[in-house]
């Protein structure tokens, strides 16, 4: 920290403005920026070039008993004008003058560099004006990304300086949850690609990637178990009794009352009727409890109810006294049951006994005997959006529920991270359809932490994700954000001191992001490591194919596909 830039002229809230000065070269040594704004710091290696105020770069202030670590978000140069007494003198003098400029950079503080050189986030004092400037070197911004990484974990390569591995602390990028959020094509499935095949390096590594598009399949070789929603089953007696109700009951109808005690009491005898539930040694099963029932027996006792007749006087009959209580209800059940998109629901083929249930939940958490896998892509883009919610809703509150289950039981806990891509989609604040999920996620969000479950979310349109989501998000990992809203959005959910660093999100390429939070020490812009293989979410040459030899559609296997909901081998 010896090669003087500037000086302080401006200090708010969040900001700190530099005047860089001009360079000069004495005998004291080198000092201030030439008009390329490029200085030369001595190193091992001998002089190493460093570009001065670039976005995204970093300046040493200086502080009475340490120094400030600032990133530079933005750089103005102005004309100044000649005085009257400077022309007046060159007139006589016959000089040609030339108008003076000033250069200044807007910065935010990031953290603390004290004494020791131990950097912290951070800032208890702010500089005053006048206070001295310095460039950073490579190798300063290298100890303290390595400083606080844990383990030798990276995105890619930071984008200022490619020789630079972006470390980051992966433990609080996933514990306290995060957010992957960017416009369509800058870049969202290259990263969650590039960072799961990362996290699959790891032996124990358990992830469950919900897939809406059917990007990822090919993404992940032998380390991906894929879960095509053509082979997925959530059995119906895997939901708890509030889920089943959701699912069944028009609370604003007048005999939804009737309905849910009814249904609830059916509920409790149907779980209790197996012989195989009693044979579990359960002390005592509630309408909760995760075991097989046969819900057509419910279904036939609603059915009888709602049409019973009873002894009246004489020889008369009369209604039961919940006849006609039931008829809208079993008109739902119904249209359900009738509704082939519900059969991974109601009709279970595979997981039809109570002991199944370990098998499932082997397959969900790519824990299969013999063939463990690291990564399960849940595929849901066959399934329908008003299915998908519930499906949703179920995967992540089975995965809570045994994870604060398997904490309960060994005092220990098996660390679950969960990536929803297009989150906006199922875990949207102002859509009814995805109130199950939103609030299945928003217990993840709030409670995870505690029993080793981490989410991350993956947006496009971060304004329509649960408020509640993200706000316990402590990481953000943004690329490309051009809309103005968007931008305004994300900036409200940073800290007041990193908001200006918003500005950098609309030059962002394809492929970088800004990476904030917890997970790395400062605001950090990373050029993320291209996935290989990479997922099939590139974007469709409409050139390449209109400019080739025209191709036969077949019209009718893609519409035999659509009509099936299946698309075949």
């Amino acid at each position: 920290m010896n090669y003087q830039i500037g000086k302080v002229c401006g200090v708010s809230g969040d900001e700190i403005l530099v005047n860089v000065i001009d360079y000069k070269s004495d005998a004291t040594g080198e000092s201030g920026v030439p008009e390329s704004m490029t200085v030369h710091l001595a190193s091992d290696l001998g002089p190493v070039p460093v570009v001065i105020g670039q976005p995204g770069t970093f300046v040493i202030v200086a502080l009475p008993a340490a120094s400030l670590l600032c990133m530079v978000v933005g750089i103005t140069m102005r004309e100044g004008k000649v005085s009257a007494a400077e022309s007046k003198e060159a007139l006589h003098s016959g000089a040609l003058l030339l108008d003076p400029t000033s250069r200044s950079l807007v910065t935010v503080p990031v953290g603390t560099i004290g004494s020791t050189g131990a950097f912290e986030r951070g800032a208890d004092v702010l500089p005053t004006v006048n206070a001295p400037v310095f460039a950073a070197s490579r190798q300063l911004i290298s100890s303290v990304f390595a400083s606080y990484a844990e383990g030798d974990f990276t995105l890619g390569t930071l984008s200022l300086q490619s020789d630079q591995p972006a470390k980051i602390n992966l433990d609080s990028f996933l514990s306290r949850h995060a957010a992957i959020l960017g416009q369509t094509g800058g870049g969202k499935s290259w990263t969650v690609a590039s960072l799961l095949q990362k996290i699959s390096n790891f032996e124990q590594a358990t992830v469950v990637l919900f897939d809406l598009h059917g990007e990822y399949s090919s993404a992940f070789a032998s380390d991906a178990d894929v879960i095509s929603a053509a082979d997925l089953e959530l059995p119906y007696w895997l939901m708890n009794s509030e889920e089943i109700l959701g699912l069944m009951v028009d609370r604003t109808e007048s005999a939804a009352p009737n309905q849910i005690a009814k249904f609830k009491e059916l509920l409790q005898s149907a779980k209790e009727a197996p012989e195989e539930n009693r044979a579990l040694g359960i002390t005592k099963i509630t309408i909760d409890t995760p075991v097989y029932f046969d819900f057509d027996a419910i279904l036939g006792e609603f059915r009888r109810l709602d049409t019973q007749m009873v002894p009246g006087a004489g020889s008369n009959v009369k209604q039961g006294p919940l006849f006609g209580q039931f008829t809208r209800l079993l008109m739902r059940i119904d249209s359900r049951l009738n509704d082939r998109r519900y059969d991974l629901i109601f009709k279970p083929k595979t997981y039809l006994t109570s002991a199944s249930m370990e098998d499932l939940f082997r397959r969900l958490l790519g824990e299969r005997r013999g063939d463990r896998k690291k990564i399960v892509v849940i595929d849901l883009s066959p399934v329908p959006f008003d299915v998908r919610g519930s499906v949703i809703s179920l995967i992540l509150r089975c995965i809570f529920d045994f994870a604060y289950w398997y904490r309960r039981v060994t005092k220990d806990r098996h660390p679950i991270a969960v990536f929803a891509d297009e989150a906006h989609i199922y875990l949207n604040e102002r859509d009814a359809a995805s109130e199950a999920a939103r609030h299945s996620a928003e217990r993840i969000a709030k409670e995870g932490r505690k029993y080793g479950v981490s989410l991350t979310v993956i947006s496009q349109r971060p304004r329509e994700v649960s408020s509640t989501i993200l706000s316990q998000c402590n990481s953000f990992l943004c690329l490309r954000i051009s809309n103005p809203e968007d931008q305004s959005y994300v900036r409200s959910l940073l800290p007041d001191s990193v908001r200006g660093i918003a500005n950098l999100f609309s030059t962002l390429r394809r492929g970088e992001c800004v990476l904030l939070g917890d997970s790395v020490l400062m605001p950090t812009r990373i050029r993320i490591d291209i996935p290989d293989p990479k997922p099939a979410s590139d974007d469709a040459s409409f050139y390449k194919h209109w400019t080739g030899k025209p191709v036969e559609i077949d019209f009718s296997a893609v519409l035999k596909a659509w009509r099936n909901q299946e698309a075949g081998d």
